[in-house]
């Protein structure tokens, strides 16, 4: 995988986030460098991976549980469909790899 790409535990793509860029007021270096405390709070999942041992919440063999698919921001109307097109994106990630998993992201989010 490339330097400049960067995913979250949960299968978000940090690299791509305004939030990790730097873009916008609330700054964020991704899910180890905060330890699972990100601008918003302390994250059950990052915590719950922590426990597991596993590089993502993909390779978990509990995934994907019922704690993955309730977390997201509930501000925000696209949040339930968001985990589970992050579900998707970490079981294609584990199937495929990392690069192709960025390279089917960012199609989406032109499309």
């Amino acid at each position: 995988m490339r330097n400049d790409v960067h995913f979250s535990i949960c299968g978000a793509l940090c690299s791509d986030c305004p939030s990790y860029k730097g873009e916008n007021e609330h700054s964020c270096l991704g899910c180890a460098a905060t330890q699972g405390r990100p601008w918003w709070g302390r994250c059950k999942v990052y915590k719950c991976h922590e426990g597991k041992g596993v590089d993502h919440c993909g390779l978990c063999s509990d995934f994907p549980c019922k704690l993955f698919i309730s977390h997201y921001d509930p501000d925000n109307p696209e949040g339930q469909k968001n985990a589970i097109i992050r579900a998707g994106v970490l079981a294609y990630r584990v199937k495929h790899g990392d690069d192709k998993a960025v390279e089917l992201l960012r199609k989406v989010k032109a499309s």
